[in-house]
């Protein structure tokens, strides 16, 4: 094997390892969303609460992050927790109105309707996936000649 077939080989593995990894994670995070989102056939109106802000330190200094506090009712029972659906900046304010989706049988799994990272966290692993396995199998083929276009 030449060293041009040589580069282009591990050139094209590692493009497709890569890929392919990340689209493991992407499908495997799509998979846990579709099954969480399963669960979730209950809907009501909630309210925010309260808007709580979270601090966190790191070696790259601190960051801040706002969450929502949420309150709904289940079966005549108020329920009170705090949504992940929080971010960088304030998304939410008190006394806002919310579409709550629920788990009937565990309240206390909900999300808020139209907010949900983990969907588009999946998408993108996924995209950048099949970018990475396109590169790839791009480049051995700009490499090695295109059949029947290049040689």
């Amino acid at each position: 094997m030449t060293d041009r077939g040589l580069f282009t080989l591990i050139f094209t593995g590692i493009w497709c390892l890569v890929g392919v990894i990340f689209l493991c994670v992407g499908c495997g995070l799509r998979r846990s969303f579709l099954r969480r989102e399963e669960r979730l056939r209950a809907r009501t109106t909630g309210r925010v609460a309260e808007v709580v802000r979270r601090e966190s330190r790191s070696s790259d200094g601190a960051s801040i992050a706002w969450y929502p506090i949420i309150e709904f009712e289940v079966d005549g029972h108020t329920i009170s927790l705090e949504s992940g659906d929080g971010g960088g900046r304030k998304r939410f304010y008190e006394g806002q109105s919310v579409e709550v989706l629920y788990d009937p049988d565990d309240p206390s799994c909900f999300r808020l309707e139209g907010v949900d990272t983990t969907n588009l966290v999946g998408k993108i692993f996924i995209a950048i996936g099949l970018a990475s396995v396109a590169i790839g199998v791009i480049a051995a083929l700009i490499v090695n000649g295109i059949p029947g276009i290049m040689r």
